[in-house]
């Protein structure tokens, strides 16, 4: 295989994929679609992850405090953000319970794919909610039902095991419970199509024993070279929210308090 015939980096498709599904707007200061982050707002995620997004919000010009039980993460954001930050910035290493931040902090909460994990999710989301102030908007995704299913039959078991997936939430789960805590669902939706398809393809085809972070198989490869193609094509979005619909990776909600 030449140079030319290498398939694209599945983690830059995905990005794109995600910035044509409205995620990460520079142009409009949209994380998603109708959350617009500002200069000065109080921006908290919990459970920041790599910090793709408390980085975005960090550029808009937000104050932004990132948090996770996973010290080496919090540190990696502290150091990706000394350069770019817009605004104030806040790394905190903690288990979240409670959060060590005070009542009605934050304008913009954001929780990523972190609830599917916790004991306890209603007590670890009443705590998300407590720390957002009467006005704030709520950004919280888990994965879906579908896309959990759909590789739950290949994948290794221990992806459904403590520390990992420990629930999974259909729809109407995943609604009750934001109920049962407060708040108000202004909009859900479904993303990362392409992802569920390519985990189903990377557990179905790995050897025994290897690592989901192990070097993509040729399956994934065509795979994420035929998404790639698929994001170019004049009808591409139309095949994108199709496949968002049909098997989602995960479920977006943005709430605000009842």
């Amino acid at each position: 295989m030449s140079d030319n015939d290498q398939a694209p980096d599945a983690g830059r498709v995905g990005f794109r994929d995600w910035h044509q599904s409205g995620w990460l707007n520079d142009d409009t200061g949209e994380l998603i679609e109708d959350v617009r982050v500002t200069s000065g707002m109080q921006v908290v995620d919990v459970g920041c992850g790599d910090g793709a997004y408390i980085s975005f919000c960090s550029r808009m010009g937000a104050d932004v405090t990132f948090i996770d039980v996973q010290e080496e993460k919090v540190r990696s954001v502290e150091r990706s953000l000394e350069s770019s930050a817009g605004g104030r910035t806040r790394g905190i290493v903690s288990e979240c319970d409670p959060i060590p931040l005070a009542d009605g902090h934050a304008d913009l909460v954001i929780s990523t794919e972190v609830l599917e994990h916790v004991p306890d999710p209603e007590r670890f989301l009443r705590e998300i909610v407590r720390v957002g102030n009467t006005d704030a908007t709520y950004l919280i995704t888990v994965p879906d039902a579908r896309g959990e299913h759909l590789i739950k039959d290949v994948a290794n078991p221990v992806y459904f095991q403590a520390p990992n997936h420990i629930h999974i939430f259909t729809s109407e789960d995943f609604e009750k419970l934001l109920q049962d805590c407060g708040l108000k669902v202004v909009r859900h939706d479904y993303y990362g199509g392409f992802w569920a398809f390519f985990y189903l393809l990377k557990w179905a085809t790995a050897e025994p024993g290897e690592a989901l972070n192990s070097n993509v198989q040729p399956a994934t490869q065509l795979w994420t070279r035929t998404w790639n193609e698929v994001l170019s094509h004049p009808n591409g979005h139309k095949i994108r929210q199709a496949l968002n619909q049909a098997i989602p990776k995960c479920q977006v909600v943005v709430a605000r308090r009842a």
